[in-house]
């Protein structure tokens, strides 16, 4: 079987060359727009009067969002192609997409509706692009939902771009936010054309990208992948930043789909942030507060560059990552899977940048407050990087992966992220009992399917040493520390003495 998959690998090949062949063409050309084209009348978001309550529920929820800029509300239809009309719309536009509708639109039997919400379709027949300020935001009534989906004619291989190939458009510096959307990447018949390799697709810009409170139902696509070719000293110029996100609230539903009789795949990735070459780019990348759940293979890949940072705060995984996904069965040999993928600096990284040096500063991320539970391995680590590990639950056979020995893993004091371990409790919120500087940042191992692994197993090139404890912290003080130290260390360093130091006058 693997050598038939090798032949068909070999016959499938040079249709996939093609393909990226003419992505980059496409790049370079923007689509045109039907003379015959209508578009919606702007109005100015102040004066909008006589709309749908979720228009105007949503018009007060981001009033100070939507001052003194021009509104687009649009209906469904099912004879008009969405991405049409947002490409004809100028930047810096609000478009709200309420549940109103031209004629009747029943969902798909095959796919999943949210609870107790009747969906509204919006089709695309090619790419919306995100101009420079546009903020694409549903307005759905009560009851209902706001679907972005591709009808069955679908051909791109995204369905929302933002950004360049390898221009960063400095001049273009408004944030875009994409908000109370559900994304699904199948027409409402179940299928399209060509399959949908990313329903949002990020290359190289200049503003931030604001993803809050959206869905996605991910069968045969990447849900959000941003990646940018070019490179970029973040920190030479506090207009010149490059991209930003922030990405919130947002929840991942994964489902297995088959292509090929008798054979189910599941999803390959929910979320991709590949920015290797921007360098010192601190405080403009978080990922926070999301949910995914399902059938995915891995959650998570993210990629910085020297002396960047990035922040993964207390978001909830819950995933079954068993099982093929379409690029294995293509490739004929199964992948390493897991929740999370951190990647720092390599050889390869060096290379590729003409003005790195050997004293590169590696990558941070923050990773705090987060609950993963896999069938797998919960966290990859690839290059040298460092990682601030806080208050994380982690549930999987296998808590790491690190098969790159040469490439450190610098652990990063964890008490700075004691704060970002919870939500901040609202005024009518009673405050739980006080707890220890330790036990605020005290991370949590569990096996599964009877796995013998410890807190650091997997790990082979560790500097420093992270915090785990299986017992409560009810324990007396003495348990906490030599649980927190014993078996945690691979590689005690002036950092690790220094924490445990912290650690013993915070308590």
């Amino acid at each position: 079987m693997i050598k038939l998959h090798y032949h068909l690998a070999q016959l499938i090949a040079p249709l996939f060359l093609s393909q990226v062949l003419s992505l980059g063409a496409q790049s370079a050309v923007k689509p045109t727009t039907p003379s015959g084209t209508t578009y919606p009348a702007k109005v100015l978001c102040d004066s909008l009067i006589g709309q749908p309550s979720g228009v105007r529920q949503r018009l007060s929820q981001y009033s100070e969002l939507v001052r003194g800029r021009q509104c687009v509300v649009l209906s469904a239809d099912p004879t008009k192609d969405l991405a049409q009309l947002i490409n004809g719309l100028p930047d810096d536009t609000v478009i709200l997409l309420s549940s109103s509708t031209t004629t009747t639109m029943t969902p798909s039997p095959s796919v999943t509706t949210v609870a107790g919400k009747t969906p509204v379709n919006y089709l695309i027949g090619s790419e919306i692009l995100l101009k420079n300020g546009q903020d694409i935001i549903g307005a759905a009534d009560d009851g209902f939902e706001v679907v972005i989906m591709p009808d069955k004619s679908y051909s791109n291989r995204y369905m929302l771009r933002v950004g360049d190939y390898v221009d960063f458009k400095f001049a273009e510096t408004k944030d875009s936010n994409i908000r109370h959307i559900t994304f699904r990447d199948n027409s409402p018949e179940g299928h399209t054309l060509k399959r949908v390799n990313s329903i949002v697709y990020g290359e190289c810009h200049n503003r931030r990208l604001i993803m809050e409170n959206n869905v996605f139902h991910l069968t045969e696509s990447i849900g959000v992948r941003l990646e940018c070719r070019g490179t970029l000293d973040a920190s030479a110029n506090n207009l010149r930043t490059g991209p930003g996100l922030l990405f919130a609230n947002n929840a991942f539903k994964g489902e297995s789909y088959s292509l090929i009789s008798n054979l189910d795949f599941i999803p390959l990735e929910a979320l991709a942030v590949s920015y290797p070459g921007i360098k010192h780019q601190s405080e403009k990348l978080t990922v926070i507060d999301n949910v995914f759940q399902g059938k995915i293979s891995e959650v998570g890949h993210f990629t910085l560059g020297s002396g960047s940072r990035m922040n993964i705060f207390r978001n909830i995984i819950d995933v079954d990552n068993s099982g093929t996904t379409y690029h294995e069965w293509i490739m004929g040999h199964s992948a390493h899977k897991h929740a999370l993928a951190l990647a720092g600096l390599t050889d390869e990284y060096a290379d590729a940048d003409a003005d790195s040096d050997s004293d590169a500063e590696p990558p941070l991320f923050n990773v705090a407050g987060n609950r993963i539970s896999v069938k797998n391995t919960a966290i990859n680590i690839d290059g040298e990087l460092k990682l601030a590990l806080a208050c994380n639950h982690l549930q999987a056979v296998k808590p790491w992966r690190q098969e790159q020995h040469k490439y450190s893993l610098i652990a990063i004091d964890p008490f700075p992220l004691a704060g970002d371990c919870k939500k901040p409790l609202r005024f009518h919120q009673r405050a739980t009992k006080p707890q220890s500087a330790f036990c605020k940042i005290v991370n949590t191992w569990t096996p599964t399917n009877g796995s013998p692994a410890g807190t650091i197993s997997g790990l082979t090139n560790l500097e420093g040493q992270f915090y785990f404890n299986s017992a409560s912290c009810q324990t007396s003080t003495s348990t906490r520390i030599s649980a927190a130290i014993k078996g945690t260390t691979v590689t005690m360093t002036a950092l690790g003495i220094m924490t445990t130091l912290a650690l013993l006058l915070n308590l």
